[in-house]
């Protein structure tokens, strides 16, 4: 690795290159801690510098990097200086119109700032530059919309995995008015990856709660046709009654597009994913999901934890399960164990109970057979087994009891 490290200094860019991917693969495969924390200042500012002045596919293979520095490092100061320092570059990024580009600089925004940001103003900055970023992706003007299906689905993802982040008594009031119409929309669009994205959305800000931040005049004649001439602004309207109009319209488009995309549902998975969805906008609840990670077991208990394990283990791909078995900042996030004993008054548990014997051999029927292995055997040492300690997490609370209360009503 040391030796990827000088490459970051050539001034040609195909090493930087070379060096760049072969640092991803270093850090997809293992987590190497010891090497980032030793080396982090180089390494930020290397990428940083690809980051600012590489070609496409540099700027691509640094926000790459950046990113898995980020889940690498953990929370603390230095995740927290990846995320000051990159945060305008990556801004700057976002206006080119390479896909490849936009994807990576985009995850790359989610990742650091998932990690790195220190409170939910900062979060709300980085969601609000994705937002403008959406915006413009899903203008019903084709002179003004910019990106493809992918793109724009990959940045409602990152917007929905930082919101999952956000109490929803801390967000802006005046951020995120208008969000529930331009999800409605983009739920009809004829893309399974922007429905399927847009129906999160829903799904989540439904679980965050604080509604009232996330609407603006949204006509319910074009919702419901039970409701004709009413609109969010007016004080007939509860906020529960709201949220049973957007979830009922959110359901029946999610229904429709689950249908007519039948025939391609069973090779992606893009089906029980979407039924999760609907029953968090159907009933209000999440039900628990149990999700493998090698032998162990991961706990889900919402909505929030399912988007932040399936963006995580997208990003991550097949450095997915060395990273959560090893990954602190991972198991906290989690609230993940794997292999680790807990202190308390039964720190060790036997699997069984061993009699051990003492065998005295004479030592004169040694030296008679000294040279004769097969007429004394010596017997095996008996092998202990240490106990095992590991002390599950068997119960998490749901955040909140389903969706959280209303307050407002």
């Amino acid at each position: 690795m040391d030796k990827f490290l000088d490459d970051l200094f050539a001034k040609r860019g195909s090493v930087r290159e070379g060096a760049l991917s072969s640092i991803i693969e270093g850090f997809t495969a293992n987590r190497r801690l010891q090497f980032a924390e030793k080396n982090f200042a180089t390494l930020l500012y290397r990428f940083l510098n690809s980051l600012k002045k590489g070609s496409s596919n540099e700027i691509v293979l640094a926000s790459r990097a950046l990113g898995l520095l980020s889940i690498t490092i953990g929370c603390g100061d230095n995740a927290r200086e990846i995320y000051n320092e990159s945060l305008p570059l990556i801004a700057q990024a976002l206006k080119s119109k390479t896909e490849s580009l936009l994807l990576s600089v985009i995850d790359c925004l989610a990742i650091a700032t998932f990690v790195g940001a220190n409170d939910s103003e900062q979060t709300e900055a980085s969601m609000k530059i994705i937002w403008n970023f959406i915006q413009s992706s899903s203008s019903e003007n084709v002179l003004v919309k910019k990106h493809s299906s992918s793109i724009l689905s990959a940045a409602i993802s990152a917007w929905s995995l930082l919101l999952t982040t956000v109490d929803g008594w801390n967000l802006n009031h005046t951020y995120w008015q208008g969000a529930i119409s331009c999800f409605l929309n983009l739920l009809e669009v004829d893309n399974r990856s922007v429905s399927l994205a847009a129906g999160e959305a829903i799904a989540l800000i439904c679980e965050v709660g604080c509604l009232d931040k996330f609407t603006c005049n949204i006509k319910i004649d074009e919702i419901n046709s039970n409701d004709k001439g009413k609109n969010t602004t007016d004080q007939d309207f509860s906020v529960q009654e709201l949220r049973e109009v957007i979830s009922n319209h959110a359901t029946e488009l999610l229904q429709q597009t689950s249908l007519q995309s039948a025939a391609t549902q069973a090779v992606n998975g893009w089906s029980n994913f979407s039924l999760t969805i609907l029953k968090v906008l159907e009933d209000g609840c999440f039900e628990e999901n149990v999700l493998k990670i090698g032998k162990h077991s991961l706990q889900l208990n919402s909505l929030s934890q399912l988007l932040q394990v399936d963006f995580i283990k997208r990003y991550l791909g097949r450095g997915f399960v060395p990273h959560m078995l090893e990954n602190e900042f991972l198991h906290d996030v989690f609230n993940f164990t794997p292999n680790k004993q807990m202190s308390g008054d039964k720190l060790y548990i036997s699997e069984r109970e061993e009699v051990t014997m003492n065998i005295f051999v004479p030592e004169f029927k040694q030296r008679d057979c000294e040279d004769d292995f097969g007429c004394t055997q010596r017997p095996k040492k008996t092998a202990f087994g240490k106990a095992k300690t590991q002390l599950l997490n068997k119960q998490r609370l749901l955040k909140g009891e389903g969706l959280l209360p209303n307050y407002d009503d």
